[in-house]
């Protein structure tokens, strides 16, 4: 019993190690930004830092990079779901949405916020100063709504 335990222990290493060579591609980074959304439009100084901290990660491309990204399998997690934000809302490409796109996603962005659904469980856990308030959320949402107001206006 101790043998098996001992090989199915060397197993899990060498597995550990092998899926470290597994490809996958880092979402890219950039700093320059041209039609990012708190670039281009007014946006409230407490809005803005709570975007900043619970949002930007994932939904832009200005994502930071823990080191447990750089580790297999916990990378694919990360990646994906960086893959996955950006395609779903990218505030770094905001200024090239069409007014229909925006109003849907800034309704969307409200939805999301009042149900609890984002920022994702797994990333609050990670990141405590993504955990966000009560107030936290009626402000996002607050900024939402007049936002899409100010569309068509």
């Amino acid at each position: 019993m101790k043998k098996k335990l001992k090989i199915l222990g060397y197993l899990l290493v060498v597995a550990f190690i092998l899926i470290q060579f597994y490809p996958m591609d880092k979402p890219l980074v950039s700093v320059e930004n041209p039609n990012d959304l708190l670039q281009n439009n007014k946006v409230q100084k407490n809005v803005a830092l709570i975007l900043k901290s619970a949002c930007y990660d994932c939904h832009s491309n200005t994502s930071k990079f823990p080191w447990y990204s750089n580790i297999a399998p916990s990378k694919w997690l990360v990646y994906n779901h960086i893959n996955e934000g950006r395609d779903e809302l990218n505030f770094s490409e905001w200024n090239t949405l069409e007014k229909d796109d925006k109003a849907e996603l800034l309704d969307d962005i409200s939805s999301v916020i009042l149900d609890g659904e984002m920022p994702i469980k797994g990333y609050t856990f990670l990141h405590s100063e993504a955990n966000l308030s009560e107030t936290d959320r009626k402000a996002i949402v607050k900024w939402a709504d007049r936002m899409l107001d100010s569309l068509y206006e």
